[in-house]
């Protein structure tokens, strides 16, 4: 009878490649972010994006670049130059300024305002929409009503009202924009959390004890957000309207400080003889605000689509 032979365990340098274990690479979080922007790689959003990137560092790197004089420091020996004259590529104004100065600092005005007062309404607004969307037995329906109240009344006028009442100043152009943003991303807000507060993840939270402001802050925002910024990509092109309007009525942000709005205008008289003074921060500001409502709809059916 023939012994049975026991079998043996290949050594490490028998064994094939491909029954060794190969270590799982953590991917770390920078990794990640750009595995999620890759998925927007499409042209209606990369184009757009890129505009409104390139409308920035103009606003706010070309004055160092080009090493452009300060606003307001022009000389009347250089009045009203025309496009191409020497050490002015477009021009100087009325008061010896130098237009592509003007146009770099009045677009970091703009800017900063719209920013300023869209962050404004965003924070104030979504903190009150989850607000209502979460308590909707008392808290909700007066801050709703509160919010209705707001909305009724034209964007525009009561911008105006706020800052004629405020007088004209940079903040206060940024408060009165501000506030009337703030309906918006409430009701925006309201009606996200609406539908995010009656899913099971928020039911098994509350169940276990978790805290209404946890739960806000760690379920339902997170699940809002992504419409909540594309609102306010549309209501950063409504707040670079208003302070055009504010400025250009001298309710906004006051000379000698440039800002796109108040620039049109001061130039409004010279649309005959010289009209680069108006269509040129004119055409920023539309292309600002096309680009930024192309990039929220973009967004917005790339989101849909998934």
């Amino acid at each position: 009878m023939s012994a049975v032979k026991t079998p043996t365990l290949p050594t490490p340098s028998q064994r094939s490649p491909r029954t060794r274990a190969i270590p799982l690479r953590r991917e770390g979080p920078a990794r990640m972010w750009w595995y999620r922007l890759r998925r927007y790689r499409r042209p209606g959003i990369i184009i757009p994006g890129a505009i409104l990137l390139l409308i920035v560092l103009f606003s706010f790197l070309g004055p160092i670049v080009l090493n452009s004089p300060k606003p307001g420091t022009g000389d009347l020996s250089d009045y009203m130059l025309p496009p191409g004259s020497p050490g002015h590529l477009l021009g100087t104004n009325a008061f010896g300024n130098d237009t592509l100065s003007q146009l770099m600092y009045g677009g970091q005005t703009t800017l900063i305002v719209a920013v300023c007062a869209t962050a404004l309404g965003l924070v104030a607004g979504t903190a009150l929409g989850m607000i209502a969307g979460y308590y909707q037995r008392i808290a909700g329906p007066v801050i709703m009503r509160v919010l209705d109240v707001i909305f009724a009344f034209p964007d525009i006028i009561l911008a105006i009202a706020i800052a004629a009442y405020l007088g004209p100043s940079m903040v206060n152009a940024i408060w009165a924009i501000g506030f009337f943003s703030v309906a918006g991303f409430g009701r925006i807000a309201r009606a996200q959390a609406l539908r995010v507060v009656h899913m099971d993840f928020v039911v098994a939270a509350r169940s276990s004890g978790s805290s209404a402001l946890r739960i806000l802050v760690t379920h339902v925002w997170p699940n809002i957000a992504g419409r909540v910024f594309a609102y306010g990509l549309v209501a950063f092109g409504y707040a670079m309207m208003a302070e055009a309007a504010l400025s250009y009525l001298g309710l906004g942000v006051p000379l000698p400080t440039p800002s796109w709005g108040n620039i049109i205008g001061t130039n409004q008289a010279y649309i005959s003889t010289a009209p680069q003074l108006l269509y040129l921060p004119a055409l920023c500001m539309f292309a600002t605000i096309a680009c930024a409502n192309l990039f929220s709809d973009a967004i917005q059916e790339k989101r849909a689509a998934e």
